[in-house]
C-alpha cells in the first residue's frame, strides 16, 4: 500500500449527522485533536437535520430539572417490554440506558449543544411496565442561525412540515400547541410572525427565518461547537475507498 497521501488525521469521520458530529466533538474533547469531518454532499446535516431532531434518554438531566421523576430500572424494564425477544442483548440496553444520560452532561457541559425537555411527548406505550408520560424525550433548544455566519447556507434545513408558510420554525413543543389549538396557540401564531417581520431582510437573504428549531438547531449547535475547535468539515467529499495494510490496519 502507497504511504504517500495528500492529507493525514488521527480520526476521520465520515458523514455529519447528529452521530458523526457528536463523534467528532468527543474525540477532541478526550485528547484526539487531528480530527477531519467528511460529508458527501453539498449540505450538512444528513437526515439529523431535516427530522425533528429529538433523543430518547431517560434520567436525563433536563428532566431532572423540570421536577420529574424517573429511574433506570424503569426505563430497562420498559426497554425490555418494547424490545421482542432477544433482539437486543441486555448488556447493549444496560449501557444504553446508563450512558445516555452521562452523553447529555457531556455534552451539555463541554459544547454548545442544549436539549429541551418534552413534557408532554410520552412514551409510546404508556400502558407498560416502566412508561412514563414525558420528560424522557428531548428536542434541541433553538438557535440563531446568524451564529454560523455564512457557513449558514451550507445545513440541510428542518422538514418544510415544522416551518410555518414554509419558513418560520418552530419547536415540538410549539407545534404540539398549534396542531391541536389548544390555549395558547394564538399567542405563538401571533409571536412568531411578528419575529418572521422583523427578520424580513435576512428572510428575504436567506429564504427562511433566523431562529432555527428541531434538527437543523440540533446541528447547528454541534456545528458551532466544531467551529469554536476548529474542526474541519470537508463537503462533497465521498468515502469511495477504505484502504487498509497487509495486517488490515
Amino acid at each position: 500500500v502507497s504511504e504517500a497521501f495528500d492529507h493525514e488525521v488521527d480520526v476521520l469521520i465520515v458523514g455529519s449527522g447528529n452521530g458523526a458530529l457528536t463523534s467528532a466533538l468527543a474525540c477532541y474533547e478526550l485528547g484526539v485533536t487531528d480530527v477531519l469531518v467528511v460529508e458527501k454532499g453539498e449540505k450538512i446535516g444528513g437526515t439529523s437535520a431535516i427530522s425533528g431532531g429529538g433523543v430518547w434518554i431517560p434520567c436525563n438531566r433536563y428532566a431532572r430539572e423540570a421536577g420529574t421523576e424517573d429511574s433506570l430500572e424503569d426505563a430497562r424494564e420498559y426497554l425490555r417490554q418494547t424490545i421482542p425477544g432477544n433482539d437486543v442483548p441486555g448488556e447493549m440496553l444496560d449501557t444504553y440506558i446508563e450512558q445516555g444520560p452521562k452523553m447529555i452532561d457531556f455534552m451539555h457541559e463541554r459544547t454548545r449543544v442544549r436539549y429541551e425537555s418534552l413534557e408532554h411527548y410520552p412514551d409510546y406505550y404508556t400502558d407498560l411496565p416502566g412508561a412514563r408520560e414525558g420528560h424522557r424525550s428531548l428536542e434541541p433548544a433553538p438557535v440563531e442561525a446568524s451564529e454560523l455566519g455564512e457557513d449558514f447556507q451550507h445545513i440541510h434545513l428542518s422538514h418544510h412540515m415544522m416551518r410555518l408558510f414554509g419558513h418560520i420554525h418552530f419547536t415540538q413543543t410549539e407545534a404540539a400547541v398549534l396542531a391541536a389549538r389548544t390555549p395558547g396557540w394564538i399567542g405563538i401564531t401571533l409571536r412568531l410572525i411578528g419575529k418572521w417581520l422583523v427578520e424580513l431582510p435576512w428572510l428575504i437573504k436567506w429564504g427562511t427565518a433566523r431562529r432555527l428549531c428541531t434538527g437543523s438547531a440540533g446541528v447547528t449547535r454541534l456545528l458551532l461547537s466544531l467551529k469554536d475547535r476548529n474542526i474541519p468539515i470537508w463537503r462533497e467529499t465521498p468515502m469511495t475507498e477504505l484502504i487498509v495494510d497487509e495486517s488490515g490496519a
